[in-house]
């Protein structure tokens, strides 16, 4: 993180940074699809490309992504990608920037079941425009490619397959693979688009943000057939189009600008740097901030928030003068009462970041409501439940405390105690186990014991006697 002197600050051309997110079942080749992406070279078949996204030696050594990883790439003015390497030396993402017209945020989530608790949060909490589903075309449909595509579908993100591995697959596999991918899509409403050329592409990119066409792109990260359409794809899709459907953005205020609307930013990480100091990043929901300006950050576990002043801004490692709605950023902040030190002691998962006049009491509660449908669980649900809820970065376990069945008829005996399953629609209460949360009506979630169980939209935040936020 650069700080004000470090660095000279450039302005920002307020486009929103694209945030693409790679799910898919373990060994579907989702790193080395970034990997190749990024890097603008070809994979060799034994895993050179995802050297370039892994961050453990654990996944060096299994080839198996454990955690959520980010890239960066971009494109110019004229839809050419800006390679890493130029006169033969690989250029940082910082210097990358200055050519990049459009600038892609790439984010790897975990393929095993084993992880599955950390590729939610990235679905969530890393509030995607687009998500890639790959697949390998040698290995088939896996469990765990379809409940990362319920999710993503439950979660209203719009779809794209990528197809991998064709070189390697038998034609009569992929052909089954082809089939089975096309059949899950049915099941969602979505129409699945076969893309093996750069005019089929275009027009899969313009029928994206619909959410009701999927593209199915066919490809190889050692032969580079298909990757092109790829490529060309991430380069044409409309942003702005995607992140008005987008998980987290509020539908867009009439004749409002960007400066006029309240800042609102969940933090997704935090980080401490020499010489920068206290570090937040996240993804702008609304708003503009500049350096040297007061903000609110919170809730605390009690329900508070502390007055903030921004010292410096970057976004993919380049400095800026500010940083609008929709772009990816990390800010260096400290304290407006100096006696309180932030760090990473301070900070947790569902914090927000807002303007300093924003009265936040209507939105900081443990209780909401919620119009829910069960994905699927083994048995039934009753009041008492304690799931795991993934609501944009908050990550909490939550009681629910009531249950109303939107289409069934209530029972006539008072003492039957309501149950949902497999399928059901209802309207439940929930309440968080330890601190209140920042909620806003709209925004969706995902509950889960184990795999995922079920998907929400919060339709009412309800009052909270234990918690009166107040400003620190």
């Amino acid at each position: 993180m650069a700080t004000n002197n470090q660095a000279h600050e450039q302005d920002n051309n307020g486009v929103r940074t694209l945030r693409i997110a790679f799910v898919g079942n373990v060994d579907s080749g989702k790193s080395s699809l970034i990997g190749t992406l990024i890097r603008g070279e070809l994979d060799d078949g034994r895993g050179l490309s995802r050297q370039a996204i892994f961050r453990h030696k654990h996944e060096l050594e299994s080839g198996r992504t454990s955690s959520i990883a980010t890239a960066y790439m971009g494109f110019d003015a004229q839809g050419d990608q800006v390679v890493a390497k130029r006169s033969g030396r690989v250029l940082p993402w910082s210097e990358l920037a200055k050519y990049s017209h459009k600038k892609i945020q790439l984010i790897d989530l975990a393929g095993h079941e084993r992880y599955l608790k950390t590729t939610v949060y990235g679905l969530t909490g890393m509030q995607p425009d687009l998500v890639v589903v790959v697949v390998g075309a040698n290995m088939g449909v896996k469990k765990m490619t379809l409940e990362h595509l319920g999710i993503t579908m439950s979660l209203e993100i719009p779809v794209v397959i990528a197809l991998t591995k064709i070189d390697i697959a038998p034609k009569n596999v992929a052909r089954e693979t082809l089939q089975t991918i096309r059949k899950s899509l049915r099941q969602y409403g979505k129409m699945g688009m076969l893309v093996k050329t750069i005019d089929e592409a275009t027009s899969a990119a313009k029928g994206v943000p619909s959410n009701r066409l999927t593209p199915i792109l066919p490809m190889s990260n050692v032969t580079g057939d298909g990757l092109a359409n790829l490529r060309h794809l991430i380069w044409t899709v409309d942003v702005e189009a995607l992140a008005r459907s987008a998980l987290s953005f509020a539908a867009p205020v009439p004749d409002a600008t960007p400066a006029t609307l309240s800042v609102e930013m969940p933090i997704d990480d935090s980080y401490q740097v020499p010489g920068a100091g206290f570090v937040i990043a996240g993804t702008m929901v609304s708003g503009v901030v500049k350096p040297n300006d007061v903000l609110k950050l919170g809730p605390d576990h009690n329900g508070h928030f502390t007055r903030v002043v921004v010292r410096s801004i970057e976004s993919m490692y380049v400095p800026l003068k500010e940083v609008r709605m929709g772009q990816t950023t990390a800010m260096a902040v400290r304290c407006v009462n100096k006696k309180v030190v932030l760090n990473r002691a301070t900070f947790r998962k569902g914090m927000v970041l807002v303007s300093a006049n924003c009265d936040v009491s209507p939105y900081v509660s443990r209780r909401f409501e919620a119009q829910t449908i069960i994905l699927h669980h083994q048995t039934t649900i009753t009041t008492g439940y304690q799931p795991m809820i993934n609501c944009r970065t908050i990550r909490q376990t939550a009681a629910i405390t009531g249950i109303v069945l939107d289409d069934r008829a209530p029972s006539s005996n008072q003492d039957d105690q309501v149950t949902i399953r497999t399928g059901d629609r209802a309207t439940v209460q929930f309440c968080f186990v330890s601190h209140p949360e920042f909620l806003k009506v709209g925004m969706r979630f995902v509950f889960r014991d184990g795999q995922a169980k079920g998907i929400g939209q919060i339709t009412r935040v309800l009052p909270d006697e234990k918690v009166h936020s107040t400003d620190l």
